[in-house]
């Protein structure tokens, strides 16, 4: 079975799970709305939902952006710099494991609702998937082409184009395929915790009105923007691998 038929089964079977357990379970429509209810919202609500989702998708990717140029510099640093790396790790360490609601409160305490601190949720999110792998990646070179590079008198930037780089694709790609759609999520939630604008507030909002019909219609639009996000990075991967080969032969 094709990646395409999979997905095409995957978003016609939803439907119909829906609709399944709604029937099965019996929950009133203010509990368990139908898909033609969330649909009807998407529909009559369909200028807000853009509002607050290109709100979303701009602290996400720009958030995004940000931790891959800061990922992708801090690593070709460790290459070229090993002492640097035993430097940074404790820092890294440590802000990793500070819980990300302590730091959206003090985000927020001082930056206010601004983009600012969603932005900086979402970089805090992406940015050690991106780094870890593309740090693993890019030492991760097989020697033998380095000899090889060696041997022809390349220099760094020719050995790092043609040879470190295009190695490192694989584990870059891996990293996105957690982180990207880790984005999306992080924007969320740093919304859901603090914001006027954008899918998390529509969550809280949604919660403190009791509209299950726009609950779940949020939660459809966020869950196509992850699986969106996913497959972007699969048919980018597609891409990227006949680059590398094309590269490395």
């Amino acid at each position: 079975m094709s990646e395409k038929t999979a997905y095409f089964i995957m978003f016609i079977t939803i439907p119909l799970v829906w609709i399944a357990a709604k029937e099965i379970s019996g929950f009133p429509d203010f509990l368990l709305p139908p898909p033609g209810m969330v649909v009807e919202v998407l529909w009559n609500e369909y200028e807000l939902f853009l509002e607050h989702t290109l709100i979303t998708l701009f602290e996400a990717l720009t958030g995004y952006l940000i931790a891959n140029i800061l990922a992708i510099s801090l690593a070709i640093t460790f290459l070229y710099i090993p002492w640097f790396e035993s430097l940074a790790l404790p820092w890294t360490v440590v802000i990793k494991n500070i819980p990300f609601v302590t730091i959206a409160s003090i985000l927020i305490i001082t930056m206010g609702d601004t983009p600012a601190p969603k932005i900086i949720i979402v970089i805090l999110v992406t940015f050690f998937p991106i780094l870890a792998n593309v740090t693993k990646g890019l030492q991760s070179t097989d020697q033998v082409l380095l000899d090889r590079m060696k041997t022809l008198h390349a220099n760094h930037w020719q050995v790092f184009c043609k040879v470190r780089w295009p190695s490192a694709i694989p584990y870059y790609i891996a990293a996105h395929e957690i982180a990207f759609t880790g984005s999306i999520i992080a924007a969320i939630i740093a919304e859901w915790l603090f914001a006027r604008k954008g899918l998390g507030f529509l969550i809280v909002q949604s919660m403190t009105q009791y509209r299950a019909d726009r609950l779940y219609a949020v939660t459809l639009v966020a869950s196509l923007l992850a699986v969106g996000a996913y497959i972007l990075v699969k048919v980018l991967e597609r891409r990227l691998s006949r680059w590398q080969d094309q590269t490395l032969t």
